[in-house]
Formats: structure tokens, C-alpha cells, sequence
């Protein structure tokens, strides 16, 4: 539906559009991010950008229901509302009523954002221009949207159209407390995230036997293996637990009760966090946990995890890394994984952790 009716949609609106010049006054500006966890955490830094630039404007951060717990984790906006991507009736009329100076879109390959973007009613838009996905026609100013850099740096830049050169903050979350960290009470915690999200998800997940062995390399006398996973992943993590038990090894599962907060928490007080690349990556990596990321077809210098204590496992050999916009599997590598071996990860693991003391 994005690509079939949302491209002629776009360019038929376009055609009445023309360009215009940025506001001489901006007091309310208006950011949609993609609608991906791990997209909206790494989008954070560029909304420190743009709330550096202008420190007394309002920000309003448009989310999605996919998306909103990780906004409400992210410094910069005034505050937030919600939209829907199956709903542009009624999202539409709610970002008109805002009545924006400026409104930026974030998100580099829907159509459809870039139809909100251009039925807004904002005084000026801008937006990324991404190679092959015809949605650039109805921005104000628009922006390349590079496969050659981490995605952090696109999001800067296309802040930087509006903000100037000079901003540079980093991603970053505000985790607030809560009563009772989980599994505070233990010596020594290892988080495992084997989880991948999107499109063709198992393509970005590591055999459940290379886990097992990675544990037990891991694994200390006190150690407890905290198996890590949204509701949905319940059927699979309570079995997986079973076999990190057979194996002689502490486990339990854990499922976030509000969202990313206290799974942030748990993160942070692990000793080590191993995670496919997906948004809990993201998470961990910028709220200061100790990370690896297993890559397989994404590569670090483009979706790898980011923040102080954080490293990125490429799978060895020609053809991987080649995910851009997190779709792109078709004629490419299956078994970029599979590449990846135990000794790889536990390898990553233990120079980290030496460099982390």
C-alpha cells in the first residue's frame, strides 16, 4: 500500500506544492522519527541538536504506539503526540492543529510520512531523499539519505539543515527510577537478547546452540543468564531457558512491566549485555551497558550499537553488512549469522569487559 498508492498519492499532491524559504520566526517545531525502537533511540541525539539550536521553542515529538516507549525515554521534545500510520485521517488533522513553523521528517523510506509531512500545514518541511523509494517531491528542503554512514549521522545531518553545523550530541536516554531494580539482589548478571524485530527477523538471529555454548564460556559461579524478550517472545525464551538449565547454568527470563524503564535498568547492572542487533541493542548500548552486538547482515559502521561501552561483531567473510534501510534481503547472504562463531562473540566479550574495568 505505501509503495502502490502512497508514491502517486505523493507526487499527485506535489504537484501543487512549492518550495518555501524557512520561517523568519520559529517558536513550534514539529519531528517524526521512524516508528522502530532502536530508530527513535539513535534519533535522539539529532533532537538534542535541534533543542540546543533553539532552547526556548516547542518541540513537539510525533510518535506512533510502535515507537512511544522509546520517545518518552529520550531528552529534547516538549512533549509528544501520537499518530497512527493506519489512520491518516484523523493523524493528519492532529499534526494540522498544531500549527508548525517547521516540521521535520526523520524517517527515510515511507511514503506515507512523507504524505503526513506534506498535508501538515507546517510553514516549512524538510526530509530525507532516499535512493529508490521516490518520496523527496513534496519537502521544502530535502536531504541524501547515505548508505556509507551510521545512521546516527544522517539524523544529524538532516537536523543540521535546519540547525546549522556545530551540534553534535550524542544518542542518549533518561532512565527514571523505580522501586525495585529486578534482580538486584544477585552477584553477577549476564543479559542474553536473541530476539531480532521486522522484516525477515530470523535472518538477524544466532542458532540457539552457539548461545548455549557462549553462556557456558560465560558463565562464573554466581552468574545468573537473564534471557530478555518482549511478551510475544515468551514462547520462545521459557524453552531456550530450559536448555541454558540442561546445560548446568542459572537462567530466568524477563519481560519489561513499563515499557523500557526497567528493562534499562536490568541492562545496566549486568555485567555484560550480548544481543542481536535490534532496538534492546540500542537501548543497552546508549544507556551505558556493557554490549555486544552480533551484526550478521547489518554492519557496525552503519546499524551498529553506540555509546561508551559498546562493540559490534561482523560476520567474516564477502556479502554481509549490506542492510541499509532494514529491508533490503532479497539477492543477499542468508547465513551471515552462521558466520558468526561462538569464538567471535566470546572473543569481543572478554576484550570489552578488560577495557570496561
Amino acid at each position: 500500500m505505501d509503495f502502490w498508492v502512497g508514491i502517486p498519492l505523493l507526487h499527485l499532491l506535489a504537484v501543487f506544492h512549492r518550495r518555501r524559504k524557512v520561517p523568519t520566526e520559529i517558536n513550534k517545531i514539529g519531528v517524526l522519527s521512524s516508528a522502530a525502537l532502536g530508530d527513535t533511540l539513535l534519533f535522539s541525539g539529532a533532537l538534542q541538536d535541534v533543542r540546543a539550536a533553539y532552547p526556548a521553542a516547542e518541540i513537539v515529538h510525533l510518535c506512533t504506539a510502535q515507537n512511544v516507549a522509546a520517545a518518552e525515554m529520550i531528552p529534547g521534545a516538549s512533549r509528544r503526540v501520537l499518530i497512527s500510520l493506519t489512520k491518516p485521517v484523523p493523524s493528519v488533522k492532529a499534526m494540522r492543529a498544531e500549527k508548525f513553523d517547521v516540521l521535520l521528517d526523520f524517517t527515510s523510506w515511507p511514503r506515507l510520512t512523507a504524505v503526513y509531512t506534506l498535508l501538515a500545514g507546517a510553514q516549512y518541511t524538510v526530509g530525507f531523499r532516499t535512493a529508490g523509494q521516490h518520496r523527496s517531491v513534496g519537502y521544502d528542503a530535502m536531504l541524501e539519505h547515505r548508505a556509507d554512514c551510521h545512521e546516527v549521522v544522517n539524523l544529524r545531518r538532516l537536523a543540521a539543515v535546519l540547525v546549522g553545523p556545530g551540534f553534535a550530541n550524542e544518542p542518549a536516554v533518561l532512565v527514571p527510577d523505580v522501586a525495585v531494580v529486578p534482580f538486584a539482589e544477585e552477584r553477577d548478571v549476564v543479559a542474553l537478547h536473541l530476539w531480532a524485530s521486522g522484516q525477515r527477523s530470523w535472518l538477524r538471529e544466532w542458532p540457539e546452540e552457539r548461545w548455549v555454548a557462549l553462556a557456558q564460556r560465560l558463565a562464573g559461579a554466581d552468574t545468573l543468564f537473564v534471557v530478555t524478550g518482549a511478551p510475544s517472545d515468551a514462547e520462545r525464551s521459557l524453552p531456550f531457558v530450559e536448555k541454558l538449565r540442561a546445560a548446568g547454568l542459572r537462567a530466568e527470563t524477563f519481560v519489561s512491566p513499563d515499557g523500557f524503564t526497567t528493562l534499562a535498568h536490568v541492562l545496566r547492572r549486568a555485567r555484560l549485555v550480548v544481543s542481536v542487533n535490534t532496538g534492546v541493542m540500542h537501548l543497552a548500548a546508549i544507556a551505558g551497558a556493557r554490549v555486544v552486538a552480533i551484526n550478521g547482515p547489518n554492519r557496525n559502521g552503519r546499524w551498529g550499537p553506540v555509546g561508551p561501552w559498546a562493540v559490534g561483531v561482523e560476520a567474516p567473510g564477502e556479502g554481509c553488512g549490506y542492510l541499509h534501510l532494514g529491508f533490503n534481503f532479497d539477492g543477499q547472504a542468508t547465513d551471515c549469522m552462521e558466520r558468526t562463531s561462538v569464538e567471535m562473540v566470546y572473543d569481543a566479550a572478554q576484550k570489552l569487559l578488560a577495557e570496561a574495568r
